[in-house]
């Protein structure tokens, strides 16, 4: 089996499929978007597998080719062609947890729509005047008062993809109808089969059989990839992080000589770590993540991380000198700052405090401040907020303080020696 780089399986693909009569972009062949999710990536109706060898991911040339060559070889007939109704508006939180994130071509092309409608309506309309209009299909076929003109005026350019296909390149319309070649309208049923399919399958716990719910919540990483264990099967496989290495230095021979991959993630407590995340301030240990958790906390925003990952403030006080001096990582005080500003900070309207959480449009670090520069979105009001550094020092001390309280005291250096780096 000849295996091949992510790079390098865009370029073979590209080059065999190049007359295929469908528009193809298959950029996930390098991103690899749902790699942890279900291990493969899905052009059109073919599956192909990734691979882990070594810590790099690849593909087996012969699926690339094999793939690309079936779509040189699709046939599409522009005069056979169905129509396309777009499903009813449905708000997210009104769906079943099953159906969200399900394949659904359908679905999908309408969300592009109800969008732009919802968009149009709102641009064009006071706050005040704002109704559920755009959800409606209008006499075109499509929601609101948009048109089809406008919509694909508005999609011009952008790579707007299922199934690794440009489906508004295919799509037409006659009086209120939506038209796609019968053929491509086949294969994207047949995406929606394989990718459940698929998504059955690596939601399924790899020991005892049980259905974990949609997502990659189950999914933890392997030398050979990702495999999926419900949290019993993973309490049961890997050891629970007790903080035998507080205190410890991320750099010292104690910390290399450990490897976190046999313990379970101390943030989620579900899935396999992969590495043991560190204070980049103080460059002490603080516990062993998995990928996504370790991902989250040094690739998202520290507001978000702050504000939507539980635990997420008792694992940054795991290192013993921000815990002790009352403090956070630097990245983390504008945060603060931020959270801060967001429960006080409102505009005046007419006399009155207006609800809205304001938006922020910026935040700089400038003469001892940090300045918020903000927007309300429903009154069309912009204006400034600084918070200083002193005040800011105090909103984290306060922070800590709190979270803290549930925090057990760091037992001294010499009543543990498994401290000594």
């Amino acid at each position: 089996m000849a295996q091949i780089s992510p790079r390098l399986a865009r370029t073979y693909f590209a080059e065999i499929s190049a007359a295929s009569a469908l528009p193809l972009d298959p950029d996930d062949l390098v991103h690899m978007v749902r790699r942890r999710q279900h291990g493969h990536v899905v052009i059109g109706d073919i599956a192909i597998r990734c691979y882990k060898n070594r810590s790099k991911w690849t593909y087996d040339e012969r699926d690339i080719r094999r793939a690309a060559q079936a779509f040189a070889d699709f046939r599409l007939d522009p005069g056979d062609v169905v129509e396309f109704q777009v499903p009813p508006y449905r708000e997210r939180d009104d769906q079943d947890p099953e159906e969200r994130g399900r394949a659904d071509w359908r679905e999908k092309i309408a969300s592009w729509m109800y969008w732009h409608a919802r968009h149009r309506h709102q641009e064009q309309r006071h706050y005040e005047d704002w109704n559920d209009s755009w959800q409606r299909i209008g006499a075109d076929g499509l929601p609101g008062d948009l048109t089809w003109e406008e919509f694909i005026a508005a999609h011009n350019g952008r790579r707007q993809n299922i199934a690794n296909t440009r489906p508004l390149e295919l799509m037409t319309r006659s009086g209120d109808s939506l038209l796609l070649p019968r053929a491509y309208a086949e294969l994207l049923d047949r995406w929606e089969q394989v990718t459940e399919g698929l998504v059955a399958q690596a939601r399924t716990c790899g020991r005892c059989r049980a259905q974990g719910p949609r997502g990659d919540a189950w999914r933890t990483p392997s030398p050979l990839g990702y495999v999926t264990l419900c949290p019993p099967c993973s309490g049961a496989t890997f050891q629970r992080y007790t903080g035998h290495l507080r205190g410890v230095l991320y750099e010292s021979a104690r910390t290399r000589s450990t490897r976190a991959d046999g313990y379970l993630c101390r943030l989620c407590s579900e899935g396999r770590a992969a590495v043991w995340d560190h204070c980049h301030d103080h460059g002490l240990v603080r516990g062993p993540l998995c990928g996504s958790c370790n991902t989250y906390e040094g690739k998202s925003t520290a507001h978000s991380f702050l504000q939507n990952k539980e635990g997420a403030a008792l694992h940054l006080l795991e290192c013993r000198v921000c815990l002790e001096r009352r403090t956070l990582p630097a990245r983390y005080h504008a945060a603060l700052a931020r959270m801060h500003v967001e429960a006080t900070e409102r505009h005046i309207i007419r006399s009155r405090r207006c609800r809205h959480v304001p938006w922020i449009e910026r935040v700089e670090l400038a003469h001892g401040a940090y300045r918020f520069e903000l927007s309300c979105w429903w009154h069309k009001a912009t204006w400034a907020k600084d918070v200083t550094v002193a005040e800011t020092v105090t909103l984290v001390r306060e922070f800590v303080e709190q979270a803290s309280t549930v925090v057990p005291a760091p037992r001294s250096p010499a009543s543990d020696t498994t401290l000594q780096a």
